[in-house]
């Protein structure tokens, strides 16, 4: 049935701060992907102190905050770029693309400074990832934001901030689309699949799910580049990298 959207996005009102679901969610991704990654070297299934792991994950949430909100303003809102709003992360607007550049930054520096292999690393945080951008889409949903294109469906639902048009839940459908990412990667994980490839089949299936919702569920409230959604825009050469990456990486095990 059509559900209007009625939802609290702050999740506890202390009075003089107030504490929203989005940054819980964010909060909890983070914390489960430290204590998966935990399990994992416990199980000897990764190669990593308890120092490194929080170093790792320390990395990743500076990539995902900075780069993220950072890419949000670059290629989403540009004019808004040097004002306060930027800072103010409790409002929403985090970019993927943005963050992912973040964060192969950071971990691309651990690398580094490890010497460690640094498809190595981006292999064990993928499927974490994958699980934080999970509860991400969450956290979009209940702030009543990244809305759907109109539907005739049953599973409309109407936002009343914007328009009494049913639309569908594309939130959700990223949400899903992000836990299928993680189960598959999981897998691919758990049969020991060659370094890189859990890296360059994250990237390829996200950015194939993202383009698909763009150009089929969400609203491109966003803006166009020659006709196609700004998410679909970017989110193709991501698709595409990670079709490249897959091969390169299927040939180097054939000729090793």
């Amino acid at each position: 049935m059509i559900w209007t959207y009625d939802l609290d996005p702050v999740a506890l009102d202390l009075g003089f701060a107030q504490i929203r679901w989005y940054g819980v969610f964010y909060a909890v991704a983070f914390m489960l992907g430290f204590f998966w990654l935990k399990a994992w070297s416990r199980r000897k299934l990764v190669n990593f102190s308890t120092q490194q792991i929080e170093d790792l994950i320390f990395a990743v949430i500076l990539g995902v905050i900075l780069g993220g909100r950072l890419g949000h303003f670059l290629f989403y809102d540009p004019s808004s770029l040097f004002s306060l709003e930027i800072f103010k992360i409790w409002h929403g607007g985090m970019s993927f693309h943005g963050g992912l550049i973040g964060v192969l930054l950071a971990v691309g520096w651990l690398a580094h400074k490890w010497r460690r292999n640094f498809l190595e690393l981006t292999d064990v945080i993928v499927i974490p990832a994958s699980v934080g951008l999970f509860f991400g889409r969450l956290g979009n949903f209940i702030n009543g934001e990244l809305i759907g294109r109109a539907t005739d469906g049953a599973w409309g639902v109407i936002y009343p901030n914007f328009d009494e048009i049913p639309r569908y839940p594309s939130q959700l459908f990223e949400a899903g689309k992000n836990l299928l990412i993680a189960g598959i990667l999981y897998v691919a994980f758990r049969i020991r699949a060659r370094r890189g490839t859990i890296s360059f089949l994250f990237i390829l299936l996200y950015g194939l799910g993202r383009t698909l919702v763009e150009l089929l569920w969400r609203e491109p409230i966003d803006g166009f580049i020659l006709g196609i959604p700004k998410g679909a825009v970017y989110s193709i050469p991501v698709f595409l990298a990670g079709v490249i990456g897959v091969l390169w990486i299927s040939r180097k095990g054939k000729n090793s």
